[in-house]
């Protein structure tokens, strides 16, 4: 980057969430005339307008087909002051934002990476440094003063274990951290334990505990009750030996009132943390924040999605994601007849052990009652052709994209061209399920 540009660079680090300071550098890259800066200039408006654009527009696939091209072409030229310290580059919103470097070399020369991607301010423009294989050298690291000047760290992956966790909480303080990844790193509890009472975090706003496998309801409720996390916003626990008590500790947590992005995936909370999330401040902020409900793998069933249906917020769902649950067919219809979901886009019931029952319950949803859908999932259930082809026709009639496939009869072979008016002997089953859901006062538990 030429001295030039430096100002601009400051603008945009003094206010990183604006769009407008990154434009202005793109109209300045754009008027110096040269290819390679008119290039730097569309990927800024292209990385732009993608961070503003919902998963579904239809100018996404054009735009990101742009950005590959733009980077496949020119982030070698783009990164080459960073050549021989980092292992790789990832652009966010128009700049250099993130770098993967081996631990060893940043704890030599991690005041060098800084001094390279300083701006006359003295802030250093990347936002997230990825650490790599950093047990081996976690002393030299933690005595490195380039650390305290990140504002996020990943030791995703950094086999780090609870001795790892319990030297971070006893080093150096880090000023301006502000996210922290901890993901695939052996964590249990005595680790999550340390870092909650651990003033080294104060500052921290993003932790991810992702895919430790063996944190639970006590490290959980670590977090919750901790005094040096109150200003933690996003919290991932997915992949983890979560239950419905750790829900409860986080929705009761005094201290974690600004949190709004919580991801629980792949744990067990039950129908009771499923219940006890979904009547919370915590669900309604969540909900505020993001219309994408993610409940994958929980061991959610009927009742749990009773209570999600039940809750006036989830008007506010535009996804739900209930991959690998226990639903079966009297949790699909009490979430499909719910007011709740009105305003849905996605809905993902695979692998839910839903039968045919269930298929026509959803078939007459998207026909008539789901008005703003674009995808549903049924994939991995227990659909004969019957249900598959019930589900198929009605999402096709509607624009709907439906996933049938991973069935007993997916839909796929000779059985989806028989007579779709063939009597269905789970017709009874169906009336039944049109009743529980009209009179919920009558369902049999």
């Amino acid at each position: 980057m030429s001295p030039d540009e430096l100002p601009f660079l400051d603008a945009i680090l003094a206010r990183p969430g604006d769009d407008a300071p990154r434009l202005v550098y793109a109209d300045f890259l754009a008027d110096t005339g040269t290819p390679a800066d008119a290039a730097r200039a569309d990927l800024i408006r292209v990385q732009l307008a993608l961070a503003r654009m919902p998963d579904d527009h239809p100018r996404r696939p054009a735009l990101k087909d742009q950005q590959t091209d733009l980077l496949a072409r020119h982030q070698a030229a783009w990164t080459e002051p960073l050549r021989g310290l980092v292992g790789g580059v990832e652009f966010r919103r128009g700049l250099p934002d993130s770098v993967s470097v081996d631990a060893g070399v940043f704890a030599a020369r991690g005041e060098e990476l800084i001094a390279r991607t300083r701006t006359p301010s003295g802030r250093s423009y990347l936002r997230r440094v990825h650490l790599l294989d950093p047990a081996r050298v976690l002393p030299r690291l933690l005595a490195c003063p380039a650390l305290a000047q990140l504002e996020e760290i990943s030791f995703a992956g950094g086999e780090l274990g609870n001795a790892g966790a319990e030297q971070l909480a006893r080093g150096p303080r880090l000023p301006r951290l502000r996210g922290l990844d901890l993901s695939f790193n052996g964590l249990d509890d005595t680790g999550v334990r340390g870092l909650a009472r651990s003033p080294v975090f104060a500052g921290l706003q993003r932790l991810s505990l992702n895919d430790n496998g063996q944190v639970t309801w006590d490290g959980v409720t670590a977090l919750a009750d901790s005094p040096h996390l109150q200003g933690l916003t996003d919290l991932d626990l997915g992949g983890n030996d979560v239950n419905d008590a750790g829900v409860r500790a986080l929705v009761a947590s005094c201290t974690l009132a600004r949190l709004s992005a919580l991801r629980l995936a792949g744990n067990h909370v039950g129908d009771g943390g499923a219940a006890a999330l979904a009547g919370s401040d915590l669900f309604r902020r969540m909900l505020a924040r993001d219309g994408r409900v993610d409940f994958r793998a929980n061991a959610v069933g009927p009742a749990g999605a009773e209570a999600l249906a039940a809750c006036p917020d989830l008007l506010k769902a535009t996804a739900i994601d209930l991959d690998k649950n226990y639903l079966g067919d009297r949790g699909a219809a009490v979430l499909v007849a719910s007011s709740g979901a009105a305003r849905l886009k996605r809905l993902r019931l695979s692998r839910n052990q839903i039968t045919d029952a269930g298929a026509f319950v959803l078939a007459d949803a998207v026909a008539r009652g789901l008005p703003g859908l674009q995808a549903i999932d049924v994939s991995g259930n227990r659909l004969t052709w019957r249900g598959v082809n019930a589900v198929r026709d009605a999402a096709v009639a509607r624009g709907v994209i439906p996933d049938v496939t991973g069935n007993p009869v997916d839909g796929s072979g000779p059985m989806a061209a028989l007579d779709h008016d063939a009597p269905n002997p789970d017709a009874g089953n169906v009336d039944e399920l049109r009743r529980r859901v009209a009179f919920p006062a009558r369902r049999e538990r």
